[in-house]
């Protein structure tokens, strides 16, 4: 009894402390989200969903989000920077309808890591690992989807987007994603992806199950596999997803008021990050939206100004304020990246080329502090000069903030302990305290 009272009162003590304190009390944000009146008093608890919205190609952060006006011409580039809501914070003036929700932003601008090749690139942003033949790591959606209780009637994780990373690595098919491809962006809808061809129903469906199953009785020994155990999982979830009018529903765009859509944007970068707002309301854990186009080796700022950031800038900034308009965002974590930045020095074809050593991510919601800024680079851009991290650090603070706690490990086949966060560490300061 003494030692439950005892016990009591420092978690009473606790509960006073600042959050932000959490470093020298030696707690995890998974930690802090899981202690006590004084983080549920301050609305720290750990978010239910994450969209990742990916920029496949590696977008010139330098351009975007810390740009450097007062450089050499050949670094500063074309482009101004123009206040946002968020005070001292300015980002790219083609981004007028980011600018004004970045008071419910975090800008990390000091993320920094080695591989200057997008597959490996890629790699290491997603999972937190760098490539290695001797084991192939999941990205941190698989990760979530394997970790963070479902919200069940709906697939844990969906990717929108052909070319959006996402490898289940060493763990089971049933943490691979539902891939959702758009069959039709002029009628700016996604298309039922997982519905059925033409004239085939449910019942067809089922009925075709029902041979499959006795056909699989002949081969009962191969059915006794790993693979086939896995298969068949991943198979009745597709199933039930056939079944589920709330995933088709919030597939279908077309339900969407008119002027929704259009502020989202009628491309695929407004189509894609519409239906991931539409998906986790439904209740999807993890949605991954990929939008290409970000490898400017030449023409960079009249791409950037032209396309790439218009569409981004309505597409991000109305997911963003439509999540919380919606009462969504602090349940939902959003991340913006691609596998790197690009080269300080504009090249010989008004282009920049492929650049780790320093980019930055946007993230938004959950627990995270709004308006707010971590890290720096040099006045060139060339390195991070405070605050710097790494991909590995990022995805730990993400899956921190999903309330995964950072001792958890899973295990290979082989029976191989993996700790989740790998060599990565939560960055605390981004917070909110």
């Amino acid at each position: 009894m003494a030692r439950e009272v005892l016990n009591r009162r420092r978690m009473c003590r606790r509960d006073f402390l600042e959050v932000g304190a959490a470093g020298l009390l030696g707690m995890s944000i998974a930690d802090l989200l899981a202690a006590g009146s004084s983080a549920a008093g301050k609305g720290l608890r750990p978010a239910r969903n994450c969209i990742f919205v990916w920029l496949a190609g590696g977008p010139a952060t330098i351009d975007i989000w810390d740009m450097k006006p007062d450089a050499a011409n050949q670094i500063r580039g074309e482009f101004r920077p123009i206040a946002t809501t968020a005070h001292g914070l300015g980002i790219c003036e083609h981004l007028p309808e980011l600018a004004r929700v970045m008071n419910r932003c975090v800008l990390v601008r000091s993320v920094s890591h080695t591989l200057a090749d997008h597959s490996p690139g890629t790699e290491l942003v997603t999972t937190g690992h760098a490539p290695t033949p001797a084991l192939a790591y999941p990205c941190v959606g698989s990760l979530a989807t394997k970790l963070v209780k479902p919200h069940g009637g709906v697939p844990p994780y969906i990717v929108l987007g052909e070319n959006a990373p996402a490898q289940s690595g060493f763990l089971s098919t049933s943490a691979s994603p539902l891939r959702i491809v758009p069959a039709d962006l002029s009628d700016r809808r996604v298309a039922a992806p997982v519905g059925l061809p033409d004239g085939f129903s449910v019942d067809d469906l089922g009925r075709r199950n029902v041979l499959r199953e006795r056909l699989d009785r002949q081969f009962a020994a191969w059915d006794q596999t790993q693979v086939a155990t896995e298969l068949s999982v991943f198979e009745s979830r597709a199933m039930d997803i056939l079944r589920a009018d709330k995933t088709r529903k919030a597939l279908d765009l077309r339900s969407e008021p008119q002027a929704i859509r259009d502020r989202y944007g009628n491309g695929w970068p407004g189509q894609a990050l519409l239906a991931a707002r539409r998906l986790v309301e439904a209740g999807v854990g993890f949605v991954t939206a990929s939008i290409s186009g970000w490898d400017t080796h030449t023409d960079n700022f009249g791409r950037l100004r032209s396309e790439l950031l218009p569409q981004l800038d309505r597409a991000l900034a109305s997911l963003i304020g439509d999540l919380d308009q919606r009462g969504l965002l602090d349940d939902t974590l959003v991340y913006c990246a691609g596998e790197f930045g690009r080269t300080p020095n504009v090249n010989g074809a008004a282009g920049r080329d492929h650049w780790p050593r320093a980019m930055s991510v946007l993230l938004a919601g959950g627990s995270l502090r709004r308006g707010f800024v971590h890290g720096s680079t040099d006045k060139d851009g060339y390195e991070p000069e405070s605050g710097t991290c790494s991909p590995a650090d990022i995805n730990a603070t993400l899956l921190a903030l999903l309330g995964v706690a950072p001792q958890t490990t899973l295990r290979t086949p082989a029976g191989r302990p993996i700790n989740v966060f790998g060599d990565g560490k939560s960055i605390g300061g981004i917070v909110r305290t």
